[in-house]
């Protein structure tokens, strides 16, 4: 090992050790990332679609992803009814205390 690369090492280990301490790790995780992604010439959306294709290979990712899709459908589906319901109820309410207003004329 060089001394180039050992005073790297130390710098590496000191900068670790300082962000750390002051509760910058996720700083220093996000700078690193971010530095590599560029160093390499990676994209987000690259490793991204990169990613999701990958997981749409696996047998157990393509049948979780139909359950979750069922059940989200249906949890949307019922959210979607249940407001419509409460406008109803709201304006049939409107309507009948404006019709008791107007039969009661002074």
């Amino acid at each position: 090992m060089d001394d180039q690369a050992k005073v790297a090492l130390a710098a590496a280990v000191v900068g670790g050790y300082v962000l750390g301490r002051t509760k910058k790790g996720r700083l220093a995780l996000s700078v690193a990332t971010y530095l590599a992604g560029r160093r390499f010439g990676l994209e987000p959306r690259q490793l991204a679609a990169e990613g999701m294709r990958r997981l749409g290979e696996v047998p157990q990712f393509a049948e979780l992803q139909e359950q979750l899709r069922g059940e989200v459908l249906d949890a949307g589906r019922q959210a979607v009814t249940a407001a419509a319901n409460r406008g109803v109820a709201s304006l049939a309410d409107a309507i009948s205390d404006r019709t008791l207003r107007l039969g009661q004329a002074p």
